[in-house]
């Protein structure tokens, strides 16, 4: 938002970008837990420089895993497996499930979300600034 260059959209469906981020533990395996009250927040409230943002989500769709389509909301510890870094990924939106696609653009390397830094976002940008000035120039002509 800063970058005036990209609006929020609430639903993958109505934005044009939908972008994936991961903080990687370190580790290629990590103990986790998933279920409980955690997962089950139905607004989500993010003050953002003076700005807030809201977002809700009215029930849940049925958990297929389930026999009675009733999901188990208990606490579960499982296993997470994946890159030890962390990722930055960015997808087409306005599609049905973008996740499920290969991104358009990816950045992964230990501490790419670190703050204050946050590398993988200064190379997300830079990327967009040299596709603007090439856009650009490519308009001027020879």
């Amino acid at each position: 938002m800063k970058w005036g260059r990209f609006d929020i959209a609430q639903e993958a469906s109505t934005a044009d970008l939908v972008i994936a981020v991961r903080k990687g533990t370190g580790r290629s395996l990590a103990p986790t837990l998933s279920g409980g009250p955690i997962d089950q927040r139905p607004v989500i409230f993010e003050p953002q420089d003076g700005n807030v943002r809201v977002g809700g989500q009215r029930g849940s769709p049925p958990d297929i895993t389930q026999p009675s389509g009733i999901p188990d909301r208990s606490p579960q510890i499982q296993t997470e497996v994946g890159s030890s870094d962390d990722s930055f990924e960015v997808y087409r939106g306005k599609i049905e499930y973008p996740l499920d696609s290969s991104p358009v653009w990816r950045y992964a390397g230990k501490d790419g979300l670190r703050s204050p830094d946050l590398p993988a976002v200064e190379q997300f940008r830079k990327v967009l600034d040299d596709a603007a000035k090439a856009a650009n120039k490519n308009k001027q002509g020879p």
